[in-house]
């Protein structure tokens, strides 16, 4: 899987952020943009959002897609989500409040990695 390729399956999932990703991503390479500069900067905000406002049908939506997306069995949406979303979480103020919200496969890998 592409960039690009990832980065239209997230919008294609949350059109809702579709403004914020075309904003961020204009200079740079467009679509094409690395996914884990977008999912790092943009869709971990928008997650983090979700959080505090304790929105947990968007919470239970994105987890569904983390978890989809990581197995897809393809290394490098498995390597955005990891890096770009899990060691993320897990690093910041919500590692505590997610941890069960995330289904089977990552969140498995999510209590797993150590800091």
């Amino acid at each position: 899987m592409t960039s690009k390729e990832l980065n239209a399956l997230l919008l294609s999932e949350f059109p809702e952020i579709k403004d914020s990703i075309n904003k961020y991503v204009e200079l740079l390479d467009g679509i094409n943009t690395g996914s884990f500069l977008v999912f790092e900067d943009v869709f971990m905000s928008y997650f983090y959002s979700k959080i505090d406002e304790l929105d947990y049908e968007s919470i239970n939506k994105i987890c569904f897609f983390i978890e989809t997306t990581y197995l897809l069995n393809d290394e490098y949406a498995s390597n955005v989500i990891y890096i770009g979303i899990l060691e993320n979480l897990k690093s910041s103020d919500y590692s505590d409040k997610i941890a069960e919200f995330l289904l089977p496969n990552t969140l498995k890998e999510y209590k797993n990695i150590k800091f």
